[in-house]
């Protein structure tokens, strides 16, 4: 009688034992599910395509600009380009189809400019109430993002376009009415501070990429 009850014993405890390892098995395979989907949602979004203003807003084309001048924009807040149509995904880099060996060799630079720990000049973007998109720095701002960057420095103009501009986020004054060709140019793909008309894809260091510059782009 003694052996069964120590038998009876023995089996609970195995069957306990038997029980943890299963709900550890079950919670481990539950969280790489989760973290696969996760991963899964990030490449779906990565494999869309970064959000056109000229899209959202087609009245921002004629839209009085206000320059605001330097400021930390956070990243999170930086939601598409001005280049109509859009030439970057999600994550801000190129197209696929657009990433060549310069590019490549651009994003190195930029990549190991980050690395170092090396000032990057600010991005250029325009500001639509409170979102921001990229006029010039699209690589620079896929960078930060992907080295966990909370915040990017950036030269802001805002559009004032009625109905998205709060009360109070702009005042419309003589410094304010500018024109708006620069606004077009950016939508076509070119810089809006760029006097001359530059590749598809920005120039990323200038310090790197061209001999006669000592800075980053």
């Amino acid at each position: 009688m003694q052996r069964v009850l120590n038998l009876v014993r023995w089996l609970a405890s195995r069957l306990t034992d038997l029980v943890l390892l299963v709900l550890l098995l079950g919670g481990a395979r539950g969280a790489w599910r989760r973290r696969q989907g996760d991963s899964d949602r990030r490449r779906r979004v990565q494999r869309g395509v970064l959000p056109s203003l000229l899209d959202r807003y087609p009245g921002a084309i004629a839209a009085p600009r206000r320059p605001v001048g330097l400021r930390s924009v956070p990243l999170d807040r930086i939601v598409g380009t001005m280049r109509h149509p859009s030439q970057n995904t999600a994550d801000f880099l190129p197209l696929p189809k657009l990433r060549g060996t310069n590019w490549r060799g651009r994003w190195q630079r930029i990549t190991r400019a980050i690395d170092r720990l090396e000032t990057l000049p600010p991005v250029d973007l325009v500001q639509v109430g409170d979102e921001y998109y990229v006029v010039d720095g699209h690589n620079r701002a896929a960078a930060a993002r992907r080295a966990g960057g909370l915040e990017i420095d950036a030269d802001v103009t805002q559009l004032l376009i009625p109905g998205v501009t709060q009360p109070g986020q702009a005042r419309f004054d003589a410094s304010s009415l500018i024109g708006t060709d620069e606004i077009r140019q950016a939508a076509q793909g070119r810089q809006a501070r760029a006097v001359q008309k530059r590749d598809a894809i920005e120039d990323v260091s200038r310090r790197e990429l061209a001999d006669d510059q000592g800075e980053h782009r």
